[in-house]
């Protein structure tokens, strides 16, 4: 049972079960009997009311020596819905009503007791995901988790192990495994492994460069439809650029191989390869690398894996930007 109450300012919940992401944190509360600690966290909350209608709540109050829920008006006009007060015989409700054009829609009714109060039964909501198992304080954890592009959880742990300025090290996840991603679970279920090592080479740096296009990719991010990859075989440095056609390639990459020779004069690019697309088997573009001593290699048709360096860059964008777009609720590619 929870109470819809106009007074407080936040939701207060008895249970962690309704709680996606807990902060720990230690509030006092002012009573009439004097000061009290009963507040022992705060986060994302997300409930289910009788009729089914969900409530996504941002900032809730997690309370477990609380004697009931209290379910803020606040955090129900936040979610896009209105409060009214309607009379139906002799029982007096407390609607909670969405307007759809010209027309209010009466999504739950919440009946009073005898007290004056109003109160209505919450559950969970069925896809609520706790990320916070051991209640620990892991927000930046999660911040700098989405923001790395969600990495699993063994190359996350080297990440923070190798840098410093932070305090993260500290943290419990460092030894625990009981943090879950949704969104990578999802964006990262199913792969198939690329070739990305080049056997038995001592390159230098900038000596070959490997290159691809990617395309086209839906939904599209705005004009692009496409984007370039260039990678280098001996360090790994890496370049994407994104290209609204295929077209635009060959300007593309005259352009990033002058910005290289520019920025790196004793770091010559001696070999690029490339797939056999028709935009990097042109005779201007044979003729300009030929002019400034690039050599052009051209993998073998359909033998994707002489070209697996780029492929797996590519392979490993994808996985970057799937779990980032599913996290963000943004449309992604089927």
């Amino acid at each position: 049972m929870c109470l819809a109450d106009s007074a407080t300012t936040h939701t207060i919940l008895k249970n962690k079960k309704y709680f996606s992401f807990l902060l720990k944190r230690e509030s006092n509360v002012n009573t009439i009997f004097g000061t009290t600690k009963i507040i022992e966290g705060s986060g994302r909350a997300n409930i289910s009311l009788c009729g089914g209608t969900k409530l996504y709540i941002e900032n809730g109050l997690y309370s477990p020596k609380s004697y009931r829920n209290l379910l803020s008006f606040k955090d129900i006009r936040l979610n896009g819905y209105h409060l009214e007060t309607r009379n139906e015989g002799s029982v007096e409700y407390i609607c909670i009503t969405k307007h759809d054009l010209d027309k209010t829609c009466v999504l739950e009714k919440l009946p009073v007791f005898s007290s004056g109060l109003y109160y209505t039964y919450i559950s969970t909501i069925e896809a609520n995901v706790i990320v916070n198992q051991k209640f620990t304080n892991h927000d930046k954890f999660v911040v700098w988790h989405e923001r790395l592009g969600h990495p699993r959880s063994i190359m996350m742990r080297k990440i923070i192990e190798n840098s410093c300025g932070h305090q993260l090290k500290r943290r419990e996840i460092l030894q625990s495994n009981k943090f879950s991603c949704t969104s990578y679970s999802q964006g990262k279920l199913i792969t198939r492994p690329s070739p990305t090592k080049i056997g038995n080479e001592s390159l230098i740096f900038l000596e070959r460069i490997h290159g691809d296009i990617c395309g086209p990719i839906h939904p599209p991010c705005g004009p692009f439809r496409y984007f370039m990859v260039l990678i280098d075989a001996s360090t790994i440095w890496s370049h994407v650029c994104l290209l609204s056609t295929r077209n635009q390639a060959f300007a593309r990459l005259l352009a990033q191989l002058i910005r290289i020779r520019a920025q790196f004069p004793d770091y010559p690019v001696k070999k690029i390869r490339l797939d056999n697309a028709a935009e990097f088997s042109s005779q201007a573009f044979n003729d300009y690398c030929m002019s400034i001593g690039i050599d052009i290699e051209h993998h073998v048709a359909h033998v994707h894996t002489q070209n697996g360096l780029a492929e797996s860059f590519i392979k490993r964008i994808k996985l970057i930007g799937r779990p980032l777009l599913m996290r963000c609720k943004l449309p992604i590619s089927t």
